[in-house]
């Protein structure tokens, strides 16, 4: 078997079954991302499977969240377990001195008539009044939102408002080194391939 021979029946299949089936996965995994905006090519319309099917996909993936990961019900129980007399206590605190610093500074005379101490007294004794009735206000809140959450609709829309562009870098970015060997696992095919072909054609010529 002259060079000529061993190079067109035995390098020349492995190289190219090799490099075959490396862009072909590689490709194979780009189309999954792109192209983000339809391209016709000789009369077929080529779109990647993200941007083609976000649709779908935001429908199926707000169900699953909203079904098995992240339901109404979470959401509801989160709600609970916030406590309520703090947060009353806090928020009055907080807005009564600063809204009271403001009258006060408005009207400089009134400082000569009611001291520090008597204000915060005030203060505590309507904080305390209030944040009493903080839980009934929790539940009748959380009663209010349970009819109203639809947490499977929002996810969908906010999947769909997401930039498929961005959302293809993200993917890139997570999968880059998966991607490479998906690639690299075409290319070892490929090898295989090749090598029998090669194999094959040294047999047949021997």
């Amino acid at each position: 078997m002259t060079t000529s021979q061993l190079l067109s029946l035995v390098l020349v299949p492995v190289a190219v079954a090799t490099a075959h089936g490396f862009f072909t996965n590689w490709m194979a995994v780009q189309l999954l991302l792109k192209p983000v905006k339809p391209v016709n090519i000789l009369g077929f319309r080529l779109q990647g499977l993200l941007p083609r099917r976000q649709e779908e996909l935001a429908e199926r993936i707000s169900a699953a969240i909203a079904e098995r990961f992240l339901t109404r019900e979470d959401i509801l129980n989160f709600l609970r377990q916030v406590d309520p007399v703090a947060a009353m206590r806090a928020l009055l605190v907080e807005k009564w001195d600063e809204k009271l610093g403001e009258i006060l500074d408005s009207i400089p005379m009134a400082k000569m008539f009611v001291s520090p101490e008597r204000l915060e007294g005030i203060r505590d004794k309507i904080a305390s009044a209030l944040a009493e009735e903080a839980g009934a206000f929790t539940e009748r809140l959380v009663d209010s939102l349970e009819g109203k959450i639809d947490l499977k609709e929002t996810l969908r829309r906010n999947i769909l408002a997401f930039d498929v562009t961005e959302l293809n870098g993200i993917i890139e970015q997570i999968g880059y080194r998966e991607f490479r060997e998906i690639a690299w696992v075409g290319a070892a095919i490929g090898l295989a391939i090749g090598s029998v072909h090669a194999l094959i054609n040294v047999v047949v010529l021997r």
